[in-house]
C-alpha cells in the first residue's frame, strides 16, 4: 500500500472516507516530474519524480481532513503498490 496526500480547496460530497477514488497523471519539465490529479479535477497532490510515479490509478479515501487555517482540505488516498 502506498499513501498520497491530495489538496483540495473545496469540500465535495463524493470525496468521503471508504470511496473509491480515480486519478490522472499530469507531468512538468518535459516528463521529468509527475502529478496527480483525483478525477475530475476536484483535488491535486504534490510533485513526484518519475521514479516515484504510480503504478495504480485508482485508490480509497483513507482520511480527509481539513485545515482550519487555510481552509483546504487534505485528502489520504490508499494505493494498492
Amino acid at each position: 500500500m502506498r499513501d498520497m496526500v491530495f489538496k483540495m480547496e473545496i469540500e465535495y460530497p463524493q470525496i468521503k472516507e471508504g470511496a473509491e477514488v480515480s486519478v490522472e497523471e499530469g507531468y512538468l519539465q518535459d516528463g521529468l516530474v509527475v502529478y496527480y490529479t483525483i478525477v475530475p479535477a476536484v483535488a491535486m497532490s504534490g510533485n513526484f519524480k518519475r521514479q516515484e510515479a504510480l503504478r495504480s490509478d485508482k485508490g480509497i479515501v483513507k482520511a480527509l481532513r481539513r485545515d482550519e487555517e487555510s481552509g483546504a482540505f487534505y485528502v489520504t488516498v490508499s494505493f494498492d503498490e
